[in-house]
C-alpha cells in the first residue's frame, strides 16, 4: 500500500494526540507501525485499521496516565486549495496553536500554493512549513466538526457536523496589498469563530 493509504490514519492520530505528544514522535511511531504491519499482515485491505490500532496503543503508553481527547477539527475548503484555504489554515494554526486540529482541501487542487499568499504569511511571522495542496478524495476527507467553505457552495465527499460560508475574495491574480487585506479579513473571521469553539483567543 502507498503512504497515501495511511494519510487519514496519520491525521487522526495527530488530531487525537498532537496536543500531548510531539508531532515528530507521532510520525515516527506511525512509520514504524506501518513497516511492522506491512511485514506481517495477510490481508492488506485492513492494514490502515491495524496501523491505527497498534500505533494508538504505542502512543497511549507515552501519556503517563493523561487522557487523550480528540481536539475539535476545522476543515477549510476552497476551489484549488491554493490561496484562501491555505491562508485560513495557517492563520488559525498560528492563533489557536494546539487547541484546534486544522486541515485544508480543494475541490480541484492544482497550480501550487499562491506565492503571494506565502509571502504575506511570512510577513506576519506565520509558519508556512507543512503547507501543501490536497484534493478531496475518499478516505482523505473524514468528518470534521466544522467545515468552512471559501468561495464554494457544495462540496460532496466532505462530511462535517456544521458548515459555514465566508465571503472572502480569491487571492488569485491579486496584488500583495489585496492579499494582505484578504488575510486581515480571514483573521477577523477566525478570531470571531474561535470563541464559538470554546477556544481562547490571544491578543
Amino acid at each position: 500500500m502507498s503512504a497515501r493509504d495511511f494519510e487519514i490514519v496519520r491525521e487522526d492520530l495527530h488530531r487525537r494526540y498532537g496536543h500531548l505528544i510531539d508531532a515528530t514522535q507521532i510520525n515516527a511511531i506511525v512509520d514504524e507501525t506501518i513497516v511492522e504491519q506491512n511485514a506481517t499482515a495477510k490481508l492488506t485491505a485492513f492494514l490502515p485499521v491495524f496501523v491505527e490500532r497498534f500505533a494508538s496503543e504505542k502512543l497511549e503508553t507515552l501519556l503517563d496516565g493523561q487522557e487523550a481527547h480528540p481536539r475539535q477539527e476545522v476543515l477549510f475548503a476552497c476551489e484549488r486549495n491554493a490561496g484562501r484555504s491555505q491562508l485560513a489554515a495557517a492563520i488559525m494554526r498560528h492563533i489557536a496553536g494546539d487547541d484546534v486540529f486544522v486541515r485544508s482541501v480543494g475541490i480541484n487542487a492544482r497550480g501550487g500554493i499562491n506565492p503571494t499568499v506565502l509571502r504575506v504569511l511570512e510577513e506576519r511571522g506565520i509558519s508556512t512549513e507543512g503547507l501543501y495542496q490536497k484534493e478531496i478524495s475518499p478516505r482523505v476527507s473524514h468528518r470534521a466538526d466544522l467545515v468552512v467553505l471559501l468561495g464554494i457552495n457544495e462540496i460532496p465527499g466532505v462530511p462535517g457536523d456544521r458548515y459555514v460560508r465566508w465571503d472572502i475574495a480569491d487571492p488569485e491574480g491579486a496584488s500583495i496589498e489585496e492579499v494582505r487585506d484578504i488575510a486581515d479579513k480571514i483573521e477577523a473571521e477566525i478570531r470571531g469563530l474561535l470563541p464559538k469553539l470554546n477556544v481562547a483567543v490571544p491578543a
